[in-house]
């Protein structure tokens, strides 16, 4: 930059003494900030490149101005005023400490900014480096951090090393029935049970010690206060970092799972109640049925060898309920045990599940299947997966109406899931059945032909278990239905042990 240019509007004995020095200069040109010399009367002097390039302005353009130049209007009534004040008693300090400062560029913007002032003695005369950072950038990370926080689907709160909130969202206020007001410059003691709060400054500090990301009490029954008085369960994430001020804070994420411990609770009693159900269907039902038959054989022996007609057809009637009652308790275990997580996975080669499947299965001759298969190998469990093929493939089979007929099986990749459709030309379901028939004891029809009611209600179980889904539609260009299983072809956590 010529200096030169500035002693045109400027006091010459003060530019030549600001051009004497040398070190001066290159200080400021030197300076990682924007940064400019200020006379008394607040004209500016020098600036170096990094401030030119903050503000949008040549050196040329800024030389010999007037500083209040690149304040916001309001701000510029002031400012004479303020730099009396400075230049009484000039001393290093920041300026605006704890308010918002702003400096206006040149295309008229207002940007957030930081100051610095440093008296500098030369001489009779004082000047001031004022040094300038652009905190837009800062400004921008705080906002997005807030908003963040703000629209967070989880409560959070933002707490200090004494454990005071300084920030919340809406959604924590709606779990303990506080406005935000309420929450800010408190203690977070009052979120917590009474019998909490005699331990938790401890532990506040042990925390501070060593201060790591880490779930708050892993295997303890965590509970929160309301406002109402009510204790609520809880799950705490707990992160460290440090504020613009360098002060310890921690991130709380909080997330009210009253909701999954009613769901929990619930399935825990169903599963208590099938439990029992079942011991009662194995043990209770299954010796005193055993004894009908018995009886039953004991009655044969007693009419002799030739009975009458309708005696011997009523006793065979008989025998036949006997083998259904009998089938339907070993159809109600494996129901109960459909609701347990297969753990021995292995690679499922698609085509020899399905050949395993039809060596036990008797296709009648008039009865096509074909096979579409895309996905040919994923891992998975083996045994649920060909129990739920086996119960839909051979429903299609037996529940065919005509003397021909074709069954269409097709696996693809869908995402994450495999996808298996089995097709067929049968007499089709009623679209008013279509969710029922997946219930327990539920059939279409009440013929000899419908079953139990249980493969259908095995099969859902034991697809949504190891974290599938199962449906049937009706076919569009063909009679008959297409059951469609999803299959997760990824081992998981929550599906997989």
């Amino acid at each position: 930059m010529d200096h030169n240019e500035a002693t045109n509007n400027n006091n010459p004995i003060q530019n030549k003494q600001l051009a004497e020095n040398a070190f001066l200069q290159q200080l400021v040109t030197c300076l990682p900030m924007g940064a400019m010399v200020v006379s008394t009367d607040a004209k500016i002097l020098f600036i170096n490149e990094t401030l030119s390039e903050i503000l949008g302005y040549s050196s040329e353009e800024l030389l010999g101005e007037d500083i209040d130049f690149l304040l916001p209007i309001e701000f510029q009534a002031n400012h004479k005023k303020l730099m009396m004040q400075f230049f009484s008693q000039p001393r290093k300090r920041q300026m605006g400490v704890g308010q918002a400062l702003y400096a206006r560029k040149k295309d008229g913007k207002h940007i957030p900014i930081e100051i610095g002032l440093n008296p500098i003695e030369q001489g009779d005369q004082t000047f001031v480096l004022a040094t300038l950072i652009d905190l837009t950038t800062r400004q921008r990370a705080s906002n997005m951090f807030q908003r963040s926080i703000q629209d967070a689907p989880h409560g959070v709160l933002v707490i200090d090393a004494d454990g005071i909130i300084h920030l919340t969202n809406s959604a924590l206020c709606q779990s303990f029935g506080y406005t935000s007001e309420e929450l800010i410059n408190q203690s977070m003691d009052m979120l917590l049970p009474q019998r909490y709060r005699k331990h938790h400054n401890h532990l506040r500090h042990t925390f501070h010690k060593s201060p790591t990301p880490r779930m708050m009490g892993v295997g303890r029954d965590l509970t929160a206060l309301h406002k109402d008085g009510r204790e609520f369960p809880v799950e705490i994430g707990l992160s460290p970092f440090e504020d613009e001020e360098d002060s310890e804070m921690v991130l709380v994420s909080l997330l009210d799972i009253t909701k999954r411990k009613r769901l929990e609770q619930e399935l825990r009693e169903t599963n208590t109640n099938l439990e029992e159900f079942t011991y009662v269907a194995s043990h209770d039902l299954r010796s005193p049925l055993r004894g009908i038959a018995d009886l039953l054989e004991w009655v044969k022996e007693d009419i002799g060898e030739d009975p009458l007609p309708d005696v011997t057809r009523n006793l065979e009637r008989i025998s036949v309920r006997i083998q259904r009652m009998e089938q339907l308790i070993d159809n109600l275990l494996a129901y109960a045990r459909a609701g347990k997580v297969e753990s021995n996975t292995q690679d499922i080669n698609v085509n020899t599940l399905f050949d395993n499947i039809f060596e036990l299965l008797e296709v009648p001759k008039g009865i096509t299947i074909s096979r579409d298969i895309q996905l040919e190998h994923f891992t998975s469990v083996w045994t649920p997966l060909e129990t739920v093929m086996r119960n839909l493939i051979s429903n299609a089979i037996k529940h065919h109406d005509q003397d021909t007929g074709s069954i269409a099986i097709g696996c693809v990749a869908e995402n994450n899931l495999c996808h298996f459709t089995i097709c067929d030309d049968g007499p089709g379901i009623p679209e008013a059945a279509f969710t029922r028939i997946f219930r327990l004891f539920q059939t279409v029809t009440s013929n000899e032909r419908s079953g139990t009611g249980i493969g259908l209600s095995v099969s859902r179980r034991l697809v949504e278990t190891h974290g599938g889904r199962i449906s049937v539609e009706a076919n569009k260009h063909q009679r008959g239905v297409t059951f469609h299983v999803w299959w997760p072809r990824f081992l998981r956590k929550d599906t997989h042990i």
